[in-house]
């Protein structure tokens, strides 16, 4: 097989991304609402290990998550009212909204982790351990080029 052009990589990469997201959204997972839940019991298992000294801003959140304070401030209003999340405000500064997950958002989020988990084993199940170790080494590589 020949060499691909960088131009011709960039591109496969990119139509992968999008299939990925698109497979991965029929199966059940990476919706902005289960990344969101992911990303809160993420940083919960942080903050119990002592790694986060307290719950995320709404602001922390939509920076994470990488979409505007208030995309996510809708997003935010549909989990709490599903009994996903609560927002407070915060301790110091009152104005700043603290997101925690209730007991049914750790609920959610576990089951969004099982779907993607589920879906990983079944997308990179064409690779052997070697093939699998080789695209893991060249992700972080490009990973951290481009920080």
């Amino acid at each position: 097989m020949e060499p691909l052009s960088d131009d011709s990589i960039m591109r496969e990469m990119a139509h992968m991304s999008q299939v990925i997201a698109r497979r991965s959204r029929q199966a059940g997972g990476a919706t902005g609402a289960s990344f969101v839940l992911a990303v809160l019991a993420s940083h919960e298992e942080a903050m119990a290990e002592g790694f986060a000294p307290r719950p995320l801003s709404q602001v922390e959140l939509a920076d994470i998550v990488g979409i505007r304070p208030q995309s996510l401030g809708t997003l935010l209003a549909r989990l709490e009212a599903d009994g996903c999340i609560e927002r407070a405000a915060g301790e110091q500064d009152r104005r700043a909204r603290r997101v925690a997950l209730t007991d049914h958002g750790r609920d959610q989020a576990q089951e969004a982790r099982d779907h993607q988990r589920a879906f990983a084993r079944e997308t990179l199940a064409v690779l052997d351990d070697a093939e699998k170790r080789q695209l893991a080494a060249i992700v972080l590589k490009l990973n951290a080029a481009l920080g």
